[in-house]
């Protein structure tokens, strides 16, 4: 039995092998050849010509493309130079019918789309027509008007060929480098204007009153300013604009440079079509009204708080010679001895833990706050700051105070249901003040953790636990 079968499959290899030699040997597949004889680079004009509808792009001799039909507007350069390499590339899968009866069955009667290609030298070469996507495989029926063949190409050229005009036209609304910034406007229909300046490498808010400025967020508003999309085109000439919120906008940006020229964004009313969530824009200096997704307001539509400097306190640690600390575990110091550091607590000194020590005077140098609540602080009462759960005071070798940070923690009940599938109870929240500023702000858990530690945590040999 067991030779029988293997008899059977040696005679089967034998089959396989021969018909494969036969095809391999004696058949050969058609040579794919381009569909049409021109390069990328040397094609001036595109007509794309579609039964509701017909698109014409044009470049000059800078090669930027524009759309001069329906509408005459900046293309797309990505998207336009997409679809000439795709007409440049279309290769030949193979040809159905040399003559066909009746073009029909291939799609082609009329075709879906017919693409126009014209050069640089003014030539105008024959006409694309494409048909519909074969049953089975990823071609799609072509064929050119000067050639009555009916051929295959591959079916993302049939998709690649079908655009609108959204698709083409230029989405970017404002153009600028972030280098040549040299002001940012942010005004509201309320009347409060925010103005921050570049001070050279830095940030400074310069209305409604002088603050350094957060270079992060301030480089992110402009990002985020610059790099907006148009997410959909409303209107490219509107009569009116007061149903989209533009006559008064809620909020404009304006961006100076260093030209002296100007560029703004109005901000409006959200979309007010089903299932849109964009919001209603306009170019200062332009007529159309697009919209954009939501965060590119979001990102600017914010306080002089949210752009300031959240640095609590300033510090060279390398001036520092005694660190003063109180919190509920009680008080002590940490005193600088030459290259060491000594901890005192208790009327004892003992050897300091020096990269402990370290690391606590760099966090206070580089301590940043979540946000500024307020400034000036309203009561120091509701953010627990007039019984704080520690006090750190920084003095330098001069014996002068360097800076000083309280730091607090509370427990806040909820006034709302809570949230589905979020924690329930009362949250903790973290505050601090500086002897530097007003201000209140608020401070991650991890910030005040890292602060708030009693003093064998710094010493470099920890006093054995009391025996019970």
């Amino acid at each position: 039995m067991r030779l029988r079968n293997t008899i059977i499959v040696l005679i089967l290899f034998a089959i396989v092998g021969g018909y494969a030699f036969i095809v391999g040997r004696y058949s050969s597949p058609e040579a794919q050849r381009k569909l049409l004889d021109v390069k990328q680079d040397d094609i001036a004009k595109i007509e794309l010509r579609y039964s509701d509808r017909d698109i014409v792009l044009e470049r000059g001799k800078d090669k930027l493309w524009r759309l001069v039909k329906p509408i005459g507007t900046e293309a797309d350069q990505g998207q336009a130079n997409n679809l000439a390499r795709a007409i440049a590339d279309c290769t030949v899968v193979r040809t159905v019918d040399e003559k066909p009866a009746d073009l029909a069955p291939f799609g082609l009667k009329p075709p879906t789309t017919t693409v126009t290609v014209t050069t640089f030298d003014n030539k105008t070469l024959p006409a694309i027509e494409v048909g519909k996507s074969t049953p089975i495989g990823f071609n799609a029926y072509v064929r050119l008007a000067d050639s009555p063949a009916v051929m295959l190409a591959e079916a993302v050229f049939s998709a690649g060929m079908n655009k609108t005009v959204n698709d083409l036209r230029l989405r970017d609304l404002m153009a600028f480098k972030l280098d040549d910034v040299r002001k940012l406007i942010i005004a509201r229909d309320n009347g409060q204007t925010i103005e921050i300046d570049r001070d050279g490498d830095h940030w400074k808010i310069v209305k409604p009153a002088p603050y350094a400025a957060d270079d992060m967020a301030v480089r992110t508003a402009l990002s985020t300013l610059v790099n907006a999309k148009a997410s959909d085109f409303i209107a490219d000439a509107p009569g009116n604009v007061t149903q989209y919120g533009l006559e008064k906008p809620h909020l404009t940006a304006t961006v100076v440079l260093k030209n002296g020229e100007q560029q703004s964004m109005l901000f409006g009313f959200k979309q007010s079509e089903q299932g849109k969530s964009g919001i209603y824009v306009r170019r200062g200096e332009r007529a159309p009204v697009y919209a954009v997704a939501g965060y590119v307001m979001s990102s600017l539509d914010k306080s002089a708080l949210d752009f300031r400097n959240r640095t609590i306190v300033k510090v060279d640690p390398e001036a520092v010679a005694t660190v003063k600390v109180k919190n509920s575990d009680g008080d002590f110091t940490l005193q600088r001895a030459a290259a060491d550091w000594n901890v005192i607590a208790g009327g004892k000194t003992t050897e300091a833990d020096v990269p402990v020590v370290e690391r606590l005077l760099n966090q206070l140098r580089d301590l940043k706050a979540q946000s500024i609540v307020a400034d000036p602080m309203p009561s120091a009462q509701p953010f627990g700051l007039d019984n704080p759960a520690a006090e750190i005071t920084l003095v330098g070798k001069d014996g002068k105070e360097l800076g000083a940070v309280k730091l607090a923690k509370i427990s806040v009940k909820p006034t709302t249901p809570p949230i589905p599938g979020e924690p329930a109870g009362p949250r903790t929240e973290y505050y601090a003040s500086s002897s530097a500023s007003k201000a209140v702000f608020s401070l991650s858990d991890f910030s005040f953790a890292q602060l708030n530690k009693p003093a064998p945590l710094y010493m470099a040999k920890p006093p054995p636990a009391p025996a019970k």
